[in-house]
């Protein structure tokens, strides 16, 4: 006899690229599907569709919100879950590509190891957070840890640029007149570090050359991941207000800098990310309401990032615990916070307010081999009802530099694949077949098999660095020689016009 029916959640943060909507989520929940199937369990998946789609559409038009629903019957733990899946798309922040842009990101890349470090908030509720930190590391550690991840991060943008002058060149024209998509390791490099442009620029640029700032209407004259956090903050109070019986965050890349950043974000500064109707919604449910006598409320006049709507009382906030009070964990895969927390921890504080229960849980999956991940050392130390400890586990996600940072999830789904845990872990609530790394995919932080997939990541690089310059010595030239030759032309075609046109 099945157990009755547990209504469980699922919030799918998407990461680096130019995802369309619903492609993440699509991706992701298939991968989970087969899983769950993969176990022998009765799966059956329902798509939640719009009430309205286009004229003369050629397909169907998912709704927003918990968009695909999979009643899942399995025999192995004898229990029926309702499983909702929502999704945090964020792409259409980045900015629309144009030569400005692309002038612009080669400038930054290349100046990566030399941008300022964003260390202290400057917000008005910087009390209520601290900047992620190794507690107890001398300061000529965090030093030396500083300057290796600006060389890293340099060693990325060196290969971006070097890359995009060569096979960007061959890929350019491959997607824009063939309409063929450039390799995975061509994307991840560009998408990684254009994302982390976007998340520290202050303004956003549209087309032209030079191009024009080009905020979204919301959030006019303030940071583009502002916009960012706000899909993050609406998407986790409407999962919040559905009531399940447990639900979790899966974050994937730069997008678990989107959904920590949610996560932490402080009580005052929550009513700036909703819509009136969303806020008296909240209010309504008990997630946010008059702050404690004691509380300590920022000045009316000072200036906070997002901006204090017009609409909220001073002393409205959102009454975290009881948003996350059925939140049961979080899974980072590929993530860079790391890099954050060393270079611009401002721009991941976590947060002092209590919010979480008792028994969440923070797992972080990451690969040497992909050099976006990394083991998170900067989060723990704090009560963990204000920040889960992250437990990091080291995961064997393919074995081609940067292309197994789209591949965690992909992969055969047997008992040792990441996509095995998740449903072990959404479907009982208990992450032990993750956490125990059991299997011949998975290995522990600073183990034998980090340090050997270390390795083997520092030959892929040699190796990339030495195609590269062959390939920009056989492709240079000949774009050089057609362009040498386009002008000549062109000088040629102005000679005989003068000539032809002489007064």
């Amino acid at each position: 006899m099945s157990e009755p029916l547990e209504r469980v959640g699922v919030v799918v943060v998407h990461g680096i690229g130019e995802q369309r909507r619903f492609e993440h989520l699509d991706g992701q929940v298939r991968s989970v599907i087969d899983a769950f199937r993969a176990r022998e369990a009765k799966v059956t998946v329902e798509i939640k569709s719009a009430a309205d789609g286009a004229f003369h559409a050629e397909q169907d038009t998912w709704r927003a919100g918990p968009t695909v629903y999979a009643l899942v019957d399995d025999p192995r733990s004898g229990k029926r879950l309702g499983i909702h899946f929502h999704e945090v798309w964020w792409a259409d922040v980045n900015e629309p590509h144009s030569l400005f842009k692309q002038f612009r990101f080669w400038r930054w890349a290349l100046a990566l190891w030399l941008y300022p470090d964003k260390k202290d908030s400057v917000r008005p509720t910087a009390w209520a957070v601290r900047p992620p930190e190794i507690l107890g590391r001398p300061k000529w550690r965090a030093s030396l840890d500083k300057i290796w991840t600006r060389a890293r991060l340099f060693g990325v943008a060196f290969l971006a640029v070097v890359g995009a002058t060569s096979v960007g060149l061959v890929t350019f024209f491959a997607e824009r007149v063939l309409n063929l998509r450039p390799p995975n390791v061509i994307r991840v490099f560009v998408s990684y570090l254009a994302g982390v442009m976007l998340y520290n620029q202050k303004t956003r640029f549209g087309i032209g050359f030079p191009a024009e700032p080009q905020d979204f209407l919301d959030t006019l004259a303030e940071p583009p991941r502002v916009s960012v956090r706000r899909r993050m903050i609406r998407t986790i109070l409407e999962t919040a207000g559905e009531n399940y019986d447990r639900w979790y965050v899966l974050a994937h890349s730069l997008g678990s800098v989107v959904a920590f950043n949610g996560l932490m974000e402080t009580a005052y500064a929550w009513p700036g990310y909703l819509d009136g109707n969303q806020c008296f919604q909240a209010v309504s449910r008990n997630f946010a309401g008059e702050a404690r006598q004691d509380w300590q409320a920022p000045a009316p006049n000072e200036e906070v990032s997002p901006r204090r709507p017009v609409w909220a009382p001073q002393n409205l906030v959102a009454y975290r615990s009881h948003i996350f009070q059925k939140f049961h964990g979080l899974l980072t895969f590929g993530s860079p916070l790391e890099k954050f927390a060393t270079i611009w921890p401002a721009r991941v504080p976590i947060s002092k307010e209590p919010a979480f229960r008792p028994g969440t849980t923070w797992l972080n999956i990451y690969d040497p081999i992909d050099p976006v991940s990394g083991v998170l050392r900067a989060f723990n130390g704090g009560p963990q009802s204000c920040c889960p400890e992250p437990q990091n586990i080291g995961y064997a996600a393919g074995n081609v530099l940067l292309v197994n940072h789209l591949a965690y999830l992909n992969g055969p789904n047997n008992a040792s694949s990441l996509t095995d845990g998740v449903a072990e872990w959404l479907i009982t609530g208990n992450s032990g077949r993750i956490s125990k790394t059991a299997g011949v995919r998975w290995f522990a932080a600073y183990g034998s098999r980090h340090w050997k997939r270390s390795a083997a990541a520092w030959c892929w690089w040699i190796v990339s660095v030495l195609l590269l310059a062959i390939v920009g010595g056989l492709v240079l030239p000949i774009v050089w020689s057609a362009v040498t030759a386009m002008v000549a032309k062109l000088n040629q075609h102005v000679t005989d016009w003068l000539g032809a046109n002489q007064f």
